[in-house]
């Protein structure tokens, strides 16, 4: 069974049946990360997995919107969404370390393409 990780994906950017996902404001940080601009390059550049027409309202600062926020891209360990990136390259919002040393174990690089399976289609369902 495939089982993604979650990275920058918060309960409330969903309207329920999230609730053992983190908070986004509880999780704003003091700790810094110094290659944040290089593991934000990674995210932006993983394959996306599922594309989403909508616009998402930025939930911190009420007046952005977020194109397509819902869409989701993975490495095919890791899974996040669109309105994630937006969320991690413009406040202080903790990524786990656990995503930390499996981006820079990569140098940076994510894969080209997402795994293709039912099993990885059904894991990142679950995140729509």
């Amino acid at each position: 069974m495939t089982v993604l990780k979650p990275v920058g994906i918060f309960r409330e950017m969903y309207s329920g049946g999230h609730d053992d996902l983190p908070s986004l404001f509880a999780s704003f940080t003091q700790r810094p990360i110094e290659d944040r601009a290089h593991i934000l390059d990674y995210l932006r550049a993983a394959p996306p997995v599922l594309d989403v027409l909508d616009v998402e309202r930025d939930l911190i600062d009420n007046t952005q919107n977020i194109m397509s926020a819902a869409s989701l891209i993975s490495d095919g360990t890791w899974i996040w969404r669109v309105d994630s990136i937006h969320y991690l390259s413009r406040y202080a919002i903790d990524i786990p370390d656990e995503f930390l040393q499996h981006v820079r174990g990569l140098d940076y690089r994510p894969p080209t393409s997402a795994p293709d399976s039912e099993e990885f289609d059904a894991a990142m369902m679950s995140y729509f």
